[in-house]
């Protein structure tokens, strides 16, 4: 069916509140309680809408949430592209999600092609997928589906869209990861009551994402939010995966900390992490959280230095943006010592006008689960393909 404008602002609202009455619905939209009945009829006659549990009442008739029919689009075919991994997941627009698996990428397969292996693998053992959703780490155009440009994975100028849409002949949305990131905050994070707040995610890479104003913002050609990408120290030899110097991700990313720390246990520093480094020729980010719990000194050092950098880019975030909520995203955020540095070095740098929230997502070990039922969630009443195709 094709929206009318009064229905798309509804759907809208339910989609975001979860559940809401007709009341609320017109007290927010400013329209009389006839006009949402008008609109909302057809949508709960074709079962985009269903009548939900009544609420207590408060002196006189009960009111009757509405919400989003979660068996409405099916089954979506989830898939997560990290730096190292590719995680599968099976869900609906709900959040209710019935199987999750991960893939490890290896650097002697074609991306592409193993993608396309994985996924008429999950079309074969799950029936019922009526939509397949990507959120994949970098430059990303989702209004036509295409990889502008991915270091971690060194691709360019891929219409990825197309080619699983050609191959499958399913409807396919393509984000980028921690714009996704934003709106799992959103729907089923630390963000629902929120309409200005910026996701910061710290892995292998560095990313944000701006949710202004109730929309979340691509900016000029899909590429707002690489603040991974700003160059934090220009006397810095450290070179980052987009090919520049110096550039936050180069210096304070979980690769960025286990590089240094590496280099400086190599140098013979002292380090409780050596041993472990000499038997395995490797660590991990849990290994320097590790060290810094137990209060290793050179993982601590590093990973606060770390910190007083990742700091000083969300400095930068709130003088030019200002949200209401700054949502970390990352295992650094999870130990105590690193958070408190970062927070006493924002009390040193921010007016004292600037008044934020800065939160630790409890998404984390869910988020690459969770981010693709996001997307097809926002753009449920955006695309034509909702209407003529799922």
């Amino acid at each position: 069916m094709d929206f009318t404008q009064s229905q798309l602002r509804i759907l809208e609202m339910i989609k975001n509140k979860n559940k809401i009455s007709r009341k609320r619905i017109a007290e927010e939209l400013e329209l009389t309680p006839a006009a949402i009945t008008k609109s909302i009829e057809p949508l709960l006659q074709c079962g985009i809408v269903l009548e939900v549990s009544q609420r207590e009442s408060t002196g006189g008739r009960r009111a009757i949430d509405l919400s989003l029919n979660k068996y409405w689009v099916g089954k979506i075919l989830g898939i997560s592209l990290t730096p190292t991994s590719l995680v599968i997941s099976v869900g609906n627009v709900a959040g209710e999600i019935v199987k999750t698996k991960s893939y490890k990428i290896s650097e002697d397969k074609e991306l592409i092609d193993y993608l396309e292996t994985i996924i008429e693998k999950e079309l074969e053992e799950e029936k019922g997928i009526k939509v397949i959703s990507m959120a994949i780490t970098g430059l990303i155009n989702s209004e036509k589906g295409v990889i502008i440009f991915s270091p971690h994975y060194k691709r360019k100028k891929i219409d990825i869209r197309d080619r699983i849409e050609k191959r499958f002949n399913l409807p396919t949305l393509i984000e980028n990861d921690v714009r996704a990131m934003a709106l799992t905050e959103k729907y089923f994070g630390g963000a629902q009551d929120s309409e200005n707040y910026v996701v910061l995610n710290v892995s292998e890479g560095i990313g944000s994402s701006i949710f202004v104003n109730g929309n979340l913002l691509s900016g000029h050609g899909f590429i707002s939010g690489e603040i991974g990408h700003v160059v934090m120290d220009r006397s810095s030899l450290r070179r980052c995966s987009c090919g520049k110097r110096g550039c936050l991700e180069a210096e304070a990313s979980n690769k960025a900390i286990i590089n240094r720390l590496v280099s400086m246990i190599k140098l013979n520093n002292y380090s409780s992490l050596k041993e472990k480094l000499n038997t395995k020729g490797t660590i991990g980010i849990l290994d320097v959280l590790q060290g810094v719990k137990e209060r290793d000194f050179l993982s601590t050092k590093v990973s606060t230095e770390a910190m007083v950098i990742i700091a000083h880019s969300i400095d930068m975030i709130i003088s030019l943006i200002n949200p209401e909520k700054i949502i970390l995203v990352g295992e650094l955020f999870k130990e105590n010592l690193l958070l408190n540095t970062l927070k006493l070095e924002l009390q040193k740098v921010t007016l004292e006008e600037q008044k934020y929230d800065l939160i630790v997502s409890n998404m984390l070990d869910e988020m690459h689960t969770y981010n693709p039922i996001s997307v097809v969630r926002h753009n449920l009443f955006k695309k034509n393909m909702w209407r003529d195709e799922v």
